[in-house]
C-alpha cells in the first residue's frame, strides 16, 4: 500500500510538472501588436498635421477640409461650426483674411480603439498680430481612415 502511494506521488509530480511546462504562454515578442498600432496612429496624425498646416498655408481650404468627417465640428476664436461645408467656408474666411505662417506643434497623441486625439500649441500670423494658443483634434477611424471630427483651437489671451 505504501508502494501504491509513492506511484500515484511520483505520477502526480510528473503530471504536474509536464502541465506547467507544457501549459505556459509562449514568450511575447519584444514589440507587441499594440505598439505597433501606436505608431501607425502616431504616423497617420503626423501626416493630419502636416497636411492641414501645408494645405492652409498654400490657401487650399477644400483640401484641409478633406481632413475632416462630414458631420465635424470646428470650435475656433469666433465660434462654433459644423459640417465639413461649413468647415470648408470658415477655413476660407481665415485665408481670406490674410491668415498665413500657420504652425502646430503636438504635445500629446493617443489613441484607443477608432477613436483618438492629438493635443498641443498653435501659432498663426494674422494681419495685426500673431495668434498663439492650443489645440486639441479629436479623430475617428471612418471606413479605415482617420478623419477629424472634432477640432478646437483656444487662443492664449493677447497681450496689450
Amino acid at each position: 500500500m505504501h508502494r501504491t502511494l509513492n506511484l500515484l506521488f511520483a505520477i502526480l509530480i510528473i503530471v504536474s510538472g509536464t502541465t506547467a511546462v507544457f501549459g505556459q504562454a509562449p514568450a511575447k515578442p519584444a514589440t507587441s501588436g499594440n505598439s505597433i498600432r501606436t505608431e501607425d496612429f502616431a504616423t497617420a496624425m503626423k501626416k493630419i498635421r502636416d497636411t492641414w498646416v501645408q494645405e492652409f498655408n498654400a490657401g487650399h481650404a477644400d483640401k484641409v477640409a478633406a481632413l475632416y468627417a462630414e458631420e465635424a465640428v470646428l470650435m475656433r476664436r469666433n465660434g462654433s461650426v459644423h459640417n465639413r461645408d461649413s468647415i470648408v467656408a470658415e477655413l476660407q474666411r481665415s485665408i481670406s483674411a490674410h491668415a498665413h505662417g500657420y504652425t502646430l506643434d503636438s504635445l500629446h497623441a493617443e489613441h484607443s480603439g477608432d477613436l483618438g486625439y492629438d493635443t498641443g500649441i498653435y501659432n498663426e500670423n494674422l494681419p495685426h498680430h500673431i495668434a498663439e494658443g492650443n489645440y486639441l483634434i479629436v479623430v475617428k477611424k471612418i471606413k479605415g481612415e482617420w478623419k477629424i471630427v472634432a477640432h478646437a483651437a483656444i487662443p492664449n489671451p493677447r497681450l496689450k
